[in-house]
């Protein structure tokens, strides 16, 4: 018979496994990372939202004619985490960066503008509130 007997594995066995065993770790790497990625995504947001809700609870406990940029800016002036500015520079400081606007409506009503920006895996992310304060 012209048959062969094969033992063991073949070179073509071996180099069929290794790139079988990449693209699967390949593809566990890139879950794995997005799953990281998106749990930042998650708490990074939610401070950043928490940090507009905490301006505008701290701007409704306060008289309305202190209602200006500097009170609102002291305000955050013992964390270390947020920079506070009044114009948008375009950069990122610390952790995260807030632009505070206040505009006069009227001599009962002032509108305060925030945006927190924060970076995230190489990309930089904003959520951007608005709210009316009153007498």
């Amino acid at each position: 018979m012209g048959l062969k007997k094969q033992n063991g594995f073949a070179m073509t066995d071996a180099v069929i496994s290794v790139v079988v065993l990449t693209i699967f770790a390949t593809i566990i790497v890139t879950i794995s990372y997005n799953i990281y990625v998106q749990a930042n995504f998650i708490k990074r947001n939610n401070t950043a939202t928490n940090y507009i809700v905490d301006l505008f609870e701290y701007a409704k406990t306060i008289d309305l004619s202190d209602v200006n940029y500097a009170t609102l800016a002291a305000h955050f002036s013992g964390d270390n985490d947020i920079t506070v500015a009044n114009t948008d520079n375009g950069t990122t400081g610390k952790k995260y960066t807030m632009i505070i606007e206040v505009q006069n409506t009227n001599e009962f009503v002032k509108q305060i503008d925030a945006t927190v920006r924060y970076k995230l895996a190489g990309k930089t992310k904003s959520i951007n509130m608005s709210t009316l304060i009153n007498k």
